[in-house]
Parts: C-alpha cells; structure tokens; sequence
C-alpha cells in the first residue's frame, strides 16, 4: 500500500511538472508612443500601418477609425482618445454572420528551438468574452486564450473606452509556437501592434534612454576633463 501511495505521488509530481511547462504569464506593461500602447519587449511588431510585416488570411481586415455596430478603434494610453491609426478587426466587416477567424500566413522562423516563438503581445481594444486568441506549433494547438482570461479578474464586457479593456496584454513563456489565430463569434476583436518574440528582453522607455544618453555624455565630459 505504502509503494502504491508513494508512485501515485511521484506521477502527481510529474504531472504538476508537466502542467508547470505549459505554464504562461500575463502582464500588462506597455510603453507610450504617441497615446498608443506598444510591447516594452524586443520584438517583431505588425502594426498595420505602411506594408503589413505579414501575409494575412481569412475573415479580418486593416481598418482605421470606428463603425458602429462593427468595429471600434482600440482606446488610447490617455483613456480618452482612441488608436488614430491602421489596426485588425475580426471578422471582417459586413461579414454576414458576424463570425470569423484571421491569422498571418507564411511567418518566419523565429529563434526558438524549431523556429518558434513563446512571447506575443498585443493592444487589445474593447476586450470581449467571444474574443479568442488561439496558437499553434505546426498543426497542433497549443494554447487558447479568450479574452475573459486575458483580463482577470477584470471584466472581458467589450466596454471601449474603460483602462481595463483597452491595454496592452503581454503572454510571456507560452508554449512554443510558429503560428497564431484570432477568432471571434461577433463583432469584433480589435488589436493593433502585435508582438512575437522569444524570452525578449525589456525594451527601455523613452525617458530611460534620454537620461542614460545624459548620463554618458556627462561621463564623457568628465573624462574629457580629467
């Protein structure tokens, strides 16, 4: 009986390990160019604006400004002014069921093993429940995440001016993956800057990079001097 209770413990512990591997993390962090959110990671970014980084497929499409009743502008930094730029909405408009999925084709290898990729970020505008992130290594589906889990415990209520549904998501150490789709069951899911990568490092604000480039200058003054 003891040999029994302390195997199943070793396979609870292995499958605890396992689950852990799957593990990813969310934040919220973003950097503020011009009132709108983008990664504070190292990274590739399609931003819709100018030719796209990536081929796209299915029912989405590039669109700037709002229609009512079909897509919204993701909300700006300053929660007032919304993304006065080019971003996705999925489906695409005047899609008569009002359903669809969008996803880039043909994207590069990225560094991790096998080409693939374990960050993506992205400005997700008026977060809503129908909304599904979904992503894939090959042909198998590794993680999915809706936008009720992207925002816990905040409300996924498609409300499009609130902070909490209108920021910046990171997904940090998902599995890895080489391709991503996005889905929604109604009008819409709204996303700009999108952002892949694998483990990136922080990219430093604006501010930081003006006072370290004080910084060097002064230290380059004062060994001038001496």
């Amino acid at each position: 009986m003891r040999k029994f209770a302390v195997i199943f413990s070793a396979v609870l512990l292995l499958s605890g390990l396992a689950g852990a591997a799957h593990a990813y993390t969310i934040n919220y962090d973003y950097i503020n160019v011009a009132n709108q959110y983008t990664t504070p990671y190292s990274a590739t970014v399609e931003d819709f604006d100018g030719a796209l980084v990536w081929t796209w497929t299915g029912s989405g499409d590039v669109v700037s400004g709002s229609v009512g009743g079909q897509y919204s502008a993701p909300g700006g930094v300053d929660g007032i002014n919304k993304d006065s730029t080019y971003y996705v909405t999925v489906p695409q408009p005047y899609d008569s069921d009002h359903s669809g999925s969008y996803m880039p084709t043909g994207m590069p290898a990225g560094p991790g093993p096998g080409g693939t990729y374990n960050y993506f970020g992205l400005w997700w505008g008026s977060v809503d429940t129908y909304n599904t992130l979904s992503f894939y290594n090959g042909a198998t589906l590794v993680a999915s995440i809706t936008g009720s889990g992207a925002i816990t415990p905040s409300a996924a209520n498609g409300n499009q001016t609130a902070p909490s549904t209108n920021l910046y998501i990171n997904f940090l150490d998902l599995p890895n993956f080489d391709s991503f789709k996005m889905t929604s069951t109604q009008f819409a899911f709204e996303a700009d800057n999108i952002a892949i990568g694998y483990n990136p490092s922080r990219v430093p604000e604006p501010t930081t990079l003006l006072l370290l480039g004080l910084g060097l200058i002064g230290l380059a003054g004062v060994r001038r001097k001496s």
